[in-house]
């Protein structure tokens, strides 16, 4: 077998020993996953290429002498390096045995390293070892060893260990078997979508998975005990298989689609779901083919609700986004009764399906159960959200599909696992939708999803790693694949012998991944034709150009913020003084996009020595909106990941509000801040204001008269244009900035346009809303939707636009390309344009510079180990120096 390409595409910034392993971004990793392979792209480096098409020759046991001379300990099934001695003054054959520490255990017993001097001295094969039991002995223990190699030199390891006495055992099944992916499959009659080629081969590759007898990854059967080859564990009972898996398909592929075909397709005994058909000859006015539940209170909103002629079930839960089944046949007739349901399935044969997702997509799952369920089947879909939600687990058990949010599953998993409704029923099936939403073990969600029961489980996600392998473990252990539902396990196998650039653990994560995942891009092709086939996607740059008034204020604003900043580099305070950075470059930035944005145009970097308490708050509070509202993408400098739950210091440095008072524990009582190592205390710490006040507190005056800018008159001058060819074309503005997409507001309604609005602080009913009439292609609908850039990242469709126009650039171009993926995607018609509005001779300028550094670090094959989170704030500092011409 030959192993190509490698899995550090998916493992950023991992210290790889001495190793040079090749670095590419995590969607190169896992386009590899799909029924093309695994390699992704070329290589470069001897040993790496060694290691990229090594094989297993085989296996021997050898024997681990001299224990009681060394102090490095091994616990039974551990792995141990093997490491030459050539200068041992006894012996010049003499091997040594580390554990993983680095700290020596033994020697290989002395036949044994004659033998295998050779083979590592001519580096004919990488020598593995493991510890299988013994590791308490005082004299010798046993040693497992594996050799691996190349093809042309397997002969030559066989002969050097003939030739003293020893022969390889054959190889054990280390390449896990995979999936046939490219068989496709029809969905069942009560899908309502003719499915797409690519997500056929998705729905028989899911179906074979929760049918499947198969052992799980790295269990093999040997006389009449089941083996698992990695830690040498036996057992008696068969290991029960992972009835599911990872289904990373790029965004925009249809991975919710297909999950509904699934739903639909695979109940039984691989029969469909035995839902009810809906006959003509009803006495009744024929109901809509989903069922949803709630209040009379929720109904009658819904009796009034007008908005957009649509379905029942679309429209009437997501306007109102209950939170509670309701029978729209009930709606029909001005009533609702929810009767207690009877247990039809035992705990051994269920029946629901549970899907748990981000508030910020539930909508979107409920449109599309609504759009891709046959209308001539009658689905019953309960959406468990909400104060008033039914927690009646006999109810619940009942319904065919049950969605709720991550963070509604933790409000009941913490005021108390035993009784929170969704751990009392052991379900059919769940799925975790942008599953990695867990990825932090410590999370409370995470918990409460890892607590959950159920026969099948899936995880949906575009990008299963995000920072690193330990982003991994959540989702293998959701998946209860054994025995790395154990964290030491994962530990012991597969994390640290990946973060250590061990060649056997590198090659065990990618046999895993492929075992278990599903990945297609945009790119990748089913039977010869591109596997989607999008309209074409254009990126246009239009540069503006400044007033003399506006150039003036600019100027003033970076004059000023540029001493100050070359003030602090003099005085080795930058990293201090980050925050008031960050402000000095939010202040130039907005000015490029409108001065009402900017209502203080002089920089205030006053000190925290003679405040008072108040006022000291209302600083740091301050300071830290501009680090949160600069759009830097600003990540925790102790979980490198980005912030959640922030908190700032009186030093002023913003950390997760759990990463920092971990810290604060552990260095009791002499806590300090991990960046300047000032004086840290749990009372010093002020949190993040709610977002409202981070909005408000950029905003315009009410008192203040309306102005144009620059940008605002470049983007009219394109909407009217626009407007003249093709009435009906619609767009998205984006903005960074609520503030600026306010006041474009007044120059649409001056020219008459029908627009819309979606950001962060829209309630979610407004928020659903929005989407549905932007959508819509009804005459009179919006052909204009002003979108905030966090608020267009996650979950939405928006495929009725055909064009975007960028304000402003963001820090991070993956935000950018996020916001893009909402229009070009599945179900796009027409060519998407997209202008960004480029300020000349500005800050926006410099950050498209940097944008496309990062674009090309992305993209490229770069070893380097993991920084440390000083590291990272002196890249931002440089960045800055860049930014603002220093």
């Amino acid at each position: 077998m030959s192993w190509r390409g490698s899995v550090w595409g998916c493992l950023p910034n991992f210290y790889t020993g001495e190793r040079n392993y090749s670095h590419n971004s995590p969607s190169e990793f896992y386009s590899s996953l799909g029924s093309e392979g695994f390699s992704i792209g070329d290589t470069s480096g001897t040993d790496e290429e060694d290691t990229d098409s090594a094989i297993l020759y085989g296996t021997l046991r050898g024997s681990i002498v001299g224990l009681r001379y060394y102090t490095g300990v091994v616990n039974n099934n551990e792995m141990v390096a093997l490491q030459r001695e050539p200068n041992n003054p006894y012996d010049k054959n003499a091997v040594k045995v580390n554990n993983v520490n680095g700290d020596q255990v033994g020697h290989i017993k002395k036949e044994l390293a004659a033998a295998l001097a050779g083979i590592m001295d001519n580096k004919l094969a990488v020598v593995e070892g493991v510890v299988p039991y013994g590791a308490k002995n005082v004299f010798t223990m046993p040693v497992q060893m594996s050799f691996w190699g190349r093809e042309e030199n397997k002969e030559a390891v066989l002969d050097q260990l003939k030739m003293h006495g020893f022969k390889l055992a054959p190889p054990l099944k280390v390449e896990l078997a995979t999936d046939d992916k490219t068989c496709e499959m029809e969905g069942a009659e009560a899908v309502g979508t003719l499915l797409l080629p690519h997500q056929k081969q998705a729905l028989a590759w899911m179906v074979s998975r929760e049918n499947s007898n198969d052992l799980p990854p790295f269990w093999e059967e040997r006389n009449n005990f089941y083996y698992n080859i990695l830690t040498n564990f036996a057992v008696k009972e068969r290991p029960k298989n992972v009835l599911g898996g990872i289904l990373a398909d790029d965004m925009g592929l249809g991975k919710t689609l297909t999950t509904i075909a699934l739903i639909l397709t695979n109940f039984q005994d691989g029969k469909p779901l035995p839902v009810e058909k809906i006959t003509s000859d009803k006495s009744y006015e024929k109901p809509t083919h989903c069922s949803i539940l709630s209040d009379p209170g929720v109904i009658t909103e819904l009796q009034q609700n007008s908005f957009c002629k649509r379905s029942s079930l679309s429209f009437s839960i997501t306007s109102a986004l209950i939170g509670l089944l309701l029978n729209v046949t009930s709606v029909f007739s001005g009533t609702a009764s929810i009767q207690s349901a009877e247990k039809k399935y035992s705990e051994d044969n269920p029946r629901t399906t549970l899907i748990i997702c981000p508030l910020s997509v539930l909508s979107n799952w409920i449109d599309q159960f609504e759009q891709h369920t046959s209308q001539d089947f009658h689905l019953n879909v309960y959406i468990y959200y909400g104060s008033d939600r039914n927690k009646d687990p006999a109810i619940l058990s009942d319904q065919d599909v049950v969605l709720t949010t991550y963070n509604i599953l933790a409000t009941d998993y913490g005021v108390s696992k035993y009784d929170s409704p969704l751990h009392k029923i052991k379900w059919l099936r769940i799925v975790l939708d942008e599953g990695h939403t867990i990825r932090n073990p410590n999370a409370q969600q995470t918990k409460a999803v890892l607590s959950l029961e159920a026969h099948r489980r899936w995880v949906l996600t575009g990008t299963p790693i995000q920072n690193s392998v330990k982003d991994l473990w959540s989702l293998i252990s959701f998946l209860k694949l054994k025995p790395f539902t154990d964290r030491e396990w994962w530990h012991r196998t597969i994390q640290r012998p990946v973060t250590m650039g061990t060649p056997g653990g590198l090659r065990r994560l990618q046999s895993l991944i492929k075992s278990i995942t599903l990945r297609r891009t945009k790119t990748s092709k089913v039977k010869g034709k591109p596997i989607l086939e999008l309209p074409e996607r254009k990126v246009l740059i239009q540069h503006v150009t400044l007033t003399e008034e506006e150039r003036q204020v600019y100027q003033s604003v970076k004059k000023e913020g540029k001493a100050a900043i070359n003030r602090f580099f003099s005085e080795g305070t930058v990293l201090a003084h980050y925050a008031d950075i960050l402000g000095v470059l939010l202040r130039l930035r907005q000015l490029c996009c409108h001065p009402h944005l900017c209502t203080n145009t002089s920089s205030s970097f006053s000190a925290a020595g003679n405040n008072t308490p108040e006022e000291l708050r209302q600083m740091l509070v301050t300071k830290m909106k501009l680090v949160l509202s600069s759009g830097s993408d600003e990540e925790c400098a102790v979980c490198l990941e980005s912030l959640t739950l922030p908190v700032i210091t009186h030093c002023a440095h913003v950390f997760c509000k759990p990463c920092i008072y971990e810290v604060i524990r552990s260095e009791q009582p002499n806590a300090s801040c991990p960046l300047c190592r000032n004086e840290l205390r749990v009372e010093h710490l002020v949190e993040c204001p709610l977002e409202e006040e981070l909005d408000s507190s950029n905003g315009k005056k009410d008192d203040q008269e309306w102005i144009s800018s620059s940008k605002i008159n470049a983007l009219m001058h394109a909407l009217i244009e626009l407007r003249k060819e093709n009435p009906t074309t619609k767009c998205l503005v984006v903005s960074q900035f609520t503030t600026f997409l306010s006041l474009i507001e007044n120059p649409l309604k001056k020219s008459g346009f029908a627009f819309t609005r979606l950001d962060g602080s829209m309630a979610q009913k407004k928020r659903v809303e929005a989407i549905q009439c932007f959508q819509s292609s009804q005459a009179g609908s919006p052909t204009i939707m002003l979108l905030s850039l966090k608020a267009g990242g996650v979950g939405l469709n928006l495929t009725a636009a055909s064009r975007v126009f960028l304000m402003d650039p963001a820090w991070n171009p993956a935000a950018e390309d996020q916001c893009f993926d909402r229009c070009h995607r599945l179900g796009q018609k027409y060519n998407v344009i997209i202008t960004k509005f480029i300020v000349k001779d500005s800050v926006e300028e410099n950050m498209l510079k940097i944008q496309n550094k990062k674009r090309e670090l992305a993209a490229g094959a770069f070893a380097t180990k993991k920084p440390s989170a000083s590291e990272i704030k002196q890249t931002k500092i440089n960045e800055i120096k860049a930014l603002i011409d220093l």
